[in-house]
């Protein structure tokens, strides 16, 4: 036998006397590490209670999953007497709910996202449709309201969550439309993103911000390509066309369903531009120069 083959008959041995012992690791936590997870995507199911944690836990020709899915008690599928928050993925764990998508420059938000799903029976009649020729989501689509509790154990769950990840920032609790507005819909314009921010989550603006940028449209000329520019930087996917073409409209009715859900035709007009520019304002002022746009930094009386 040959000294090669001796040495490697002698690791597997000394392998089969210490393989029910554990690795001799020494544990030094380095302080140069943060979270992997830095976005939070809020959905809807379009389904009740029962198919869609079916939906979301067993495998299927197109298998969907998120980290946590929250039931309504008006749902006849739901059965425990009080709500309760179901917990489907690990939070350091990849759950695959968003899809192709993408915020202001990151890809693939399954990769660093937690995906909440909230039992909502809003629905719109295909996919497909809301890939041809935009038309009113009215026409497309039925939404459906949020009931009090169940927002209000999103709240709860959402601020466990930030805790444990506070990477996320209060630009990056986002809806799949959002971050997809191409092809989805969710949570809806029905969904209270001003009242998660006011409990502390989620970004909005300065109702005194917007009444400057108003005044500073009335001025110039609404530049449609700096708008787009503008809603880009927030962190819509939006091509700079200098058109309200398609792909800038549904864009465009994502950011509206989000911060002036009365209204969300997905044209570009002047309160769109102002609230964007508030947001900007108030969350990303350095972006603001590169649109040669003003900052407002206001000042009480």
């Amino acid at each position: 036998m040959n000294q090669t083959k001796r040495i490697g008959n002698a690791l597997l041995a000394l392998l089969l006397l210490t393989g029910c012992s554990s690795l001799p690791l020494v544990k030094v936590p380095s302080k140069n590490q943060n979270s992997r997870v830095n976005h939070l995507v809020i959905h809807f199911t379009s389904e009740a209670f029962g198919p869609s944690l079916k939906a979301l836990t067993q495998t299927s020709d197109r298998p969907v999953s998120a980290h946590y899915l929250i039931p309504r008690l008006d749902d006849a599928t739901y059965s425990y007497a009080k709500l309760k928050i179901f917990k489907l993925v690990e939070e350091q764990d990849r759950a695959w709910h968003a899809g192709e998508s993408q915020w202001f420059r990151e890809t693939a938000l399954n990769d660093r996202s937690i995906g909440i799903e909230l039992v909502n029976r809003s629905s719109c009649t295909t996919d497909d449709a809301l890939s041809e020729q935009l038309k009113p989501l009215s026409a497309l689509c039925q939404f459906v309201d949020y009931p009090s509790n169940q927002i209000a154990a999103l709240v709860r769950l959402i601020q466990s969550i930030i805790e444990r990840h506070p990477e996320i920032s209060p630009n990056n609790v986002i809806g799949h439309a959002d971050i997809a507005p191409d092809r989805k819909v969710d949570p809806g314009p029905q969904f209270p993103w001003q009242a998660l921010h006011q409990a502390g989550i989620g970004a909005w603006y300065f109702e005194r911000d917007k009444t400057f940028y108003l005044d500073w449209i009335a001025g110039n000329a609404l530049d449609i390509t700096r708008a787009q520019s503008a809603l880009a930087l927030v962190g819509y996917p939006i091509d700079v066309t200098g058109e309200q073409d398609h792909q800038s409209q549904r864009a465009t009715r994502a950011f509206q369903m989000h911060y002036r859900p009365d209204d969300f035709t997905g044209l570009i007009d002047a309160e769109t531009v102002a609230i964007t520019l508030a947001l900007l304002n108030r969350y990303k002022p350095m972006l603001l120069a590169t649109l040669q746009i003003p900052t407002h930094d206001f000042k009480a009386p």
